[in-house]
């Protein structure tokens, strides 16, 4: 596999990216279009068409592979598009993914309800994001949509924007983790949406605009193409979100480790990491194994989808497990009497975040209980 820095050639012949909707449609839709790179004659899904560089757009067996085309660039097996072939999508993909976004919400509601927790509403920014990615592969992934029209192209650049911003909520949690600044204050929360919006408004655009081609600063050219080389949709959606899952997974093993000194919540961040790991695996290097075995009916992404899912749970436990604990043994609380009241005050769950607690004792005794 000898490929270039910033080239999908490779990935989008073996693997159903949505980055794979935004380069055909601009080879298809372009002028000139590149229909031998989109319909190469080498494809075992694409050879009956017949395709060749004297082949115009609108001639009948463009059309007929076009709109039989999945998602993919050249790929030698696609699940094709819904009612072509006798298509009906990929329908192991689509359960995942609407089992995937209920699990995701299910985890953002108890989440919710851990009121106290260290580190909760950046939790949920991060679990809404992947519910909202699970949504969007349902359409981006599954072969619903026609390759090349302008809603797949908009939806995909959508989906690809938002799993970028994705990878920095990740990262933000573990780095709140390690409470250098207060969680769910706004000196915690602004850094955290405003990269987010950093990463996802000019991934967005790039995305568009490679798919559209607005301007020529993503345009493929006769030599790019080939390649479908484009380096700055490789380093957002390829090397920023592998950077950025292995130092979360490195902070919090540090959290565990060296500030909680616990293990089991260590072991649940190894898990996730293995899960996460072999979901990109089997999703890069078994789709197209399994999408000729399966006679073109599912690829290697409903795995990677429940892997994914599973280390989302495992991330859940290990957060729940370690930075929302509270053992009054080690926590501080201080007495003092102040008229009638006795009043204890101090803190819980200080080995990772702090929230103060405050019991007043009046007389005659009633009891007032507050957390903050």
């Amino acid at each position: 596999m000898n490929m270039p820095f910033g080239s999908f050639d490779w990935i989008c012949r073996h693997a159903p990216l949505p980055q794979c909707n935004l380069f055909f449609a601009q080879l298809y839709n372009g002028d000139p279009p590149y229909l031998t790179n989109l319909f190469p004659n080498s494809s075992d899904f694409f050879s009956t068409y017949d395709v060749t560089s004297s082949s115009a757009r609108g001639d009948n067996n463009v059309l007929a592979a076009a709109g039989d085309a999945g998602t993919g660039v050249g790929a030698n097996c696609e699940i094709p598009h819904v009612g072509h072939r006798g298509s009906i999508g990929d329908v192991a993909l689509i359960v995942l993914s609407v089992l995937s976004l209920i699990f995701a919400l299910v985890l953002t509601y108890l989440a919710n309800r851990r009121a106290a927790a260290v580190g909760r509403i950046e939790l949920k920014f991060l679990l809404v994001a992947f519910a909202a990615h699970s949504a969007l592969q349902i359409v981006t992934m599954s072969s619903l949509l026609p390759q090349g029209s302008t809603a797949l192209s908009v939806l995909s650049a959508i989906h690809v924007a938002l799993y970028v911003g994705l990878f920095w909520l990740l990262l933000g949690n573990a780095l709140v983790s390690l409470q250098l600044i207060e969680d769910g204050t706004i000196s915690a929360l602004v850094p955290l949406t405003g990269i987010f919006i950093l990463l996802f408004a000019p991934t967005l655009y790039i995305s568009l605009d490679t798919s559209m081609s607005w301007t020529s600063a993503f345009r493929f050219s006769p030599t790019t193409a080939p390649e479908v080389r484009a380096t700055a949709l490789f380093v957002l959606t390829l090397i920023w979100p592998a950077l950025a899952a292995v130092a979360f997974f490195a902070i919090m093993l540090y959290v565990s480790f060296v500030m909680l000194k616990e293990v089991k919540p260590a072991l649940m961040y190894i898990l996730a990491f293995v899960l996460f790991l072999g979901g990109g695996i089997i999703f890069f290097l078994a789709s197209e194994p399994l999408c000729n075995a399966s006679n073109q009916k599912v690829n290697g992404a409903f795995l990677s989808t429940l892997l994914s899912a599973g280390a989302l749970g495992a991330i859940y436990y290990a957060w729940m497990a370690s930075l929302t604990s509270c053992s009054f043994l080690d926590d501080f609380l201080s007495e003092k009497r102040l008229g009638d009241q006795l009043i204890f005050s101090g803190y819980y769950g200080g080995r990772l975040g702090r929230r103060s607690i405050n019991l007043n004792i009046l007389h005659p005794p009633v009891p007032y209980f507050s957390v903050s």
